[in-house]
């Protein structure tokens, strides 16, 4: 493997990978960069206090009653990003949206269990939490955990 880095006029810093898409490497090298650029703490907020939480202990976040919630193993808090936002932060903390409400974190998914309608469900490793992988999500979400975690 060849490393070059070249300096550039823009402030924006650009990755580009050349080469087989299909060498193993390179899924190595993206998962290396989009962990480096993940977030570790989120800003979560009850009844007027913030409070810091670390990204892996959230299990999952949920759009409810126009808000988007952190559910913790202990605890349920809000974030005042939305949820399509969150996913493009966190993608390299382990968090892919798995349905059109919800983006779960994938280091706490114990297993998947297909659904007779076509449909998956997640189950947590936090005991009875178990949420619907819809079949337009489902391929996105297996293709993260098996090439990115």
């Amino acid at each position: 493997m060849k490393l070059t880095l070249e300096p550039a006029d823009n402030a924006e810093l650009e990755v580009i990978l050349r080469g087989n898409p299909d060498d193993p490497q390179v899924a190595q090298i993206i998962a290396a960069l989009n962990a480096a650029r993940a977030i570790s703490r989120l800003f979560l907020y009850r009844e007027g206090r913030a409070y810091l939480c670390p990204v892996e202990d959230i299990l999952y976040f949920e759009a409810s009653g126009g808000k988007i919630l952190a559910h913790t193993a202990r605890d349920v808090l809000e974030t005042r990003y939305k949820l399509y936002e969150l996913a493009d932060m966190l993608r390299g903390s382990g968090c892919i949206q798995i349905n059109k409400g919800v983006l779960v974190n994938a280091h706490h998914v114990l297993s998947v269990e297909p659904e007779f309608s076509g449909n998956y469900t997640a189950v947590l490793r936090a005991g009875a939490v178990r949420l619907t992988i819809s079949r337009k999500y489902f391929k996105a979400f297996r293709d993260y955990v098996v090439k990115e975690l």
